[in-house]
């Protein structure tokens, strides 16, 4: 009798091990879900915000429209970072993506120096290429997380069009 009681225990105690254990995944996937959605988001945000500056516009509006494109920038870098930290343990590897993005953040910021102490030169071409690569990135991010190797594959696809605004 001790002994049935023991094996109906020792099953129950696996049973709930396992369903907890699928609990958690089921948390972790949607925690590293909302936090990819937030970033692309976020991407999209600044792709429109380079959309709205035009090179016909007021140097003033100018400045301030790049100064908004940083700030997407920065945003944009934080939540990405904010989704590395969640994938962090899993098999996907942002580093690379994590350090381009701070590496654009730090050449398009000298641009919007320039436009604010040099309000008559604005770098139409270099604003382009921005404006160019970081659609395409937005046109080839995946448009959910999922943890496999199509999604990465997508991602990585992605990331090659923010290559040309580093060098």
């Amino acid at each position: 009798m001790k002994k049935r009681l023991t094996v109906f225990v020792l099953i129950f105690l696996c049973l709930l091990l396992i369903a907890l254990l699928i609990n958690k995944n089921k948390a972790d996937n949607e925690s590293e879900s909302k936090s990819y959605l937030s970033f692309v988001s976020s991407v999209q945000t600044l792709d429109r915000s380079l959309d709205l500056i035009q090179e016909d516009q007021e140097p003033d509006k100018i400045a301030e429209g790049m100064f908004d494109v940083y700030t997407s920038f920065v945003f944009s870098s934080f939540r990405l970072d904010i989704f590395f930290k969640s994938n962090a343990p899993r098999s996907i590897n942002l580093e690379v993506l994590v350090n381009e993005f701070l590496l654009i953040r730090t050449r398009y910021e000298p641009l919007v120096r320039n436009q604010i102490t040099n309000k008559d030169d604005f770098k139409s071409e270099i604003h382009a290429k921005f404006k160019r690569q970081i659609h395409l990135f937005v046109n080839e991010l995946p448009e959910k997380y999922e943890n496999s190797k199509g999604f990465v594959e997508k991602l990585n696809k992605a990331t090659e069009h923010i290559k040309p605004l580093i060098s």
